[in-house]
């Protein structure tokens, strides 16, 4: 079986199989993620987990590519997928876009919780098989988050990490929102380094974050603590806190580069990072600064008489 005019599609074997109607994922999604590659302290290089296939064993998804990667979702027939504007890269003809606020609450976490003002829904109005492909707005990976697999199916990501979701049956929709930093105490709200409004990500069946570099899961155990530069951070399970510890004495604070606190986070639940950061790419190309003085800074095509 191969991708609609994309060559061979990648093919693994169903699992948890069950009788299901025309066009319907055979596999329920699986709430065991795909354990990534063991390092030293529990640490794991993250890997992409086995997407689920259809009855013709059409993956649910396909990421493609190395460094700036593209997610290309197979969509049957009436079958949707929800992203924010920009997202899409390609597609098949016959797909529907729609622009939705989804109400004032809800449009206004998305706001701020670093979303559009719009959320975009593609649907495949045929009667056969379509696709649709995402890719982020700048150069990095992908990484599909199995939603049933998270606790209470809720994560909390960076601001501008979301990049789109797979619309479930019975329209089982994937919800960006806006939650307050889960900070354990009024120092570690103020002082731990991450935006007082955070972006949510609930519900659904599959999600798709963007991230930079290498990226590094673990599964915190309860009550174990792990310290961070929180431009490393992609995303984390809703049940990890946060808090602050002092650096260290008066020469690490001024020299060692970390600031006054360290950022620490507790589990139980998993946490996602990366090794290279939007806001760390920024610092790497500042805007640039137009010089002062009068005058076009033009290519000073010339004059004379």
């Amino acid at each position: 079986m191969t991708t609609p005019a994309f060559g061979q599609a990648l093919s693994p074997e169903p699992t948890n199989a069950f009788a299901v109607a025309e066009g319907v994922p055979v596999s329920k999604p699986d709430p065991t993620p795909t354990p990534g590659l063991p390092m030293l302290a529990g640490f794991e290089l993250w890997v992409p987990p086995k997407p689920n296939v259809y009855a013709d064993g059409l993956p649910v998804y396909e990421i493609l590519g190395t460094d700036a990667q593209i997610v290309q979702l197979p969509l049957r027939a009436r079958r949707q997928v929800m992203c924010f504007s920009g997202a899409m890269a390609y597609m098949s003809d016959g797909m529907k876009m729609e622009a939705k606020l989804a109400g004032l609450g809800k449009t206004f976490g998305r706001l701020a919780g670093g979303g559009s003002l719009f959320q975009l829904t593609y649907t495949n109005e045929t009667d056969q098989d379509g696709y649709i492909a995402m890719t982020p707005d700048y150069p990095g990976v992908i990484v599909p988050i199995n939603m049933a697999s998270c606790p209470a199916g809720k994560i909390v990501t960076m601001r501008d990490s979301f990049l789109c979701a797979t619309v479930g049956v019975d329209n089982l929709t994937t919800e960006v929102g806006a939650g307050f930093n889960p900070a354990s105490s009024i120092g570690s709200f103020l002082c731990s380094g991450i935006d007082f409004i955070v972006q949510t990500v609930s519900n659904g069946e599959w999600a798709f974050l963007m991230a930079m570099g290498t990226v590094i899961q673990k599964n915190l155990q309860p009550g174990e603590k792990l310290l961070v530069d929180t431009e490393s951070i992609l995303c984390f399970e809703s049940s990890v806190t946060i808090d602050i510890q002092w650096v260290g004495n008066v020469a690490a604070i001024c020299c060692g580069g970390e600031g006054l606190f360290n950022t620490t986070m507790t589990g139980p639940g998993k946490i996602w990072m990366q090794s290279m950061s939007i806001d760390k790419m920024r610092t790497l190309f500042p805007p640039k600064v137009s010089s002062s003085g009068g005058g076009d800074s033009g290519d000073g095509g010339g004059g004379g008489e």
